[in-house]
């Protein structure tokens, strides 16, 4: 992390790049949460005309909401001048909730997807061989996409962070809070699902919220 104590200031077009990444997350978003209506393996609600994949629906609005506030905040960062150069440590603050957004991208799109896999291969047991091939393959890029968006990106943005090291350490206090949060009403809402698809078995808490940290185990 850098103890740089002069004048920080980041191009604008540093920030517009991010900016455009935010704007395709949320076209994704948009259409992914519109595809979940008619993906099979959800959770059948009263009074809802349509299987709901909890878990899938809470990470997609999430991702929604993360990057929503990465935008403000990218937009918070520059200074306003001619140049409109990036010179506050809300930029960093923008750079972590986007790479947020972009995990739980992933798990909205990953989480259901495997679901339905399952549902696939045991209607064509003959081809379970096949399946099982795809659904690994998936499963390792997902998963590889899902962990440098949660924490290799991150981390890489805290270590090359142009600010102080205190603004730095904050910003990576802040990040791992956010996480843990957000693992909890995850943990909650995979519970809620497993339970409604299995009424009689029982469920503990403390694990599930562990492997949330680690969420492609548990697609």
């Amino acid at each position: 992390m850098s103890d740089n104590k002069q004048v920080v200031r980041i191009a604008v077009n540093v920030m517009r790049t991010r900016l455009t990444v935010i704007g395709l997350n949320i076209a994704i978003v948009s259409f992914q949460i519109t595809q979940l209506y008619s993906m099979s393996g959800g959770v059948n609600l009263p009074g809802v005309d349509h299987q709901v994949h909890v878990r899938a629906d809470i990470a997609l609005y999430l991702a929604l909401s993360l990057s929503l506030i990465a935008l403000v905040a990218f937009l918070a960062s520059s200074s306003h001048d001619e140049v409109g150069y990036c010179d506050h440590w809300s930029f960093i603050a923008g750079d972590l909730l986007m790479y947020l957004g972009l995990a739980y991208t992933i798990t909205g799109f990953f989480a259901p997807l495997f679901v339905s896999f399952n549902l696939f291969g045991d209607d064509l047991p003959s081809q379970v061989t096949q399946v099982i091939i795809f659904q690994k393959t998936i499963l390792f890029c997902g998963a590889t996409a899902w962990f440098l968006a949660m924490y290799v990106g991150p981390i890489i943005t805290l270590l090359r962070s142009p600010f102080s090291r205190r603004a730095n350490v904050s910003l990576g206090i802040f990040y791992v809070v956010v996480i843990v949060l957000l693992s909890w009403v995850n943990s909650e809402a995979l519970m809620f699902e497993n339970e409604m698809m299995n009424a009689s078995e029982k469920t503990v808490k403390h694990i599930y919220f562990l492997l949330e940290l680690v969420q492609p185990l548990i697609w």
